[in-house]
């Protein structure tokens, strides 16, 4: 299934695909990376929704693609709060000891996700993720 949203603009009517308005979306925060960084921004991560089917994360991998971005990788929101998580906090116990244990916890407008993952230091695991649509 292909989606199209109809944009009226300067008196005309345009079709775009989905992939065609996040890839216009990505394109702007490219760009206002580039221009805070001074260079060339061609690579990316992309955090998605944990409910996110198949089909919507190809959809979102073509977006990257028409932005002319190389996406890396797709990652959970949530494994990715859980990454920026385990980057930052400098008391995690060693390898050899029992891991942290922590719940990420997204409450969303339309929907309510969750991980729960083991931390040590350099390193972490997602023991669970589950999600719960609110509509």
């Amino acid at each position: 299934h292909s989606y199209f949203l109809l944009v009226m603009y300067l008196d005309q009517e345009h079709h775009f695909r989905i992939e065609q308005v996040m890839a216009m979306l990505l394109t702007k925060l490219k760009d206002i990376a580039e221009a805070n960084l001074q260079k060339k921004v061609v690579e990316c991560v992309i955090s998605v929704r944990l409910f996110f089917t198949d089909s919507e994360r190809r959809s979102v991998l073509d977006a990257a693609k028409i932005a002319c971005l190389n996406c890396l990788k797709l990652m959970n929101d949530s494994t990715a709060v859980a990454l920026n998580y385990g980057i930052y906090k400098e008391d995690l116990p060693g390898c050899d000891e029992n891991p942290n244990i922590v719940a990420v916890v997204d409450v969303g407008h339309s929907a309510l996700q969750g991980s729960v993952c083991a931390f040590n230091k350099g390193t972490f695991k997602v023991s669970l993720n589950q999600s719960q649509t609110l509509m």
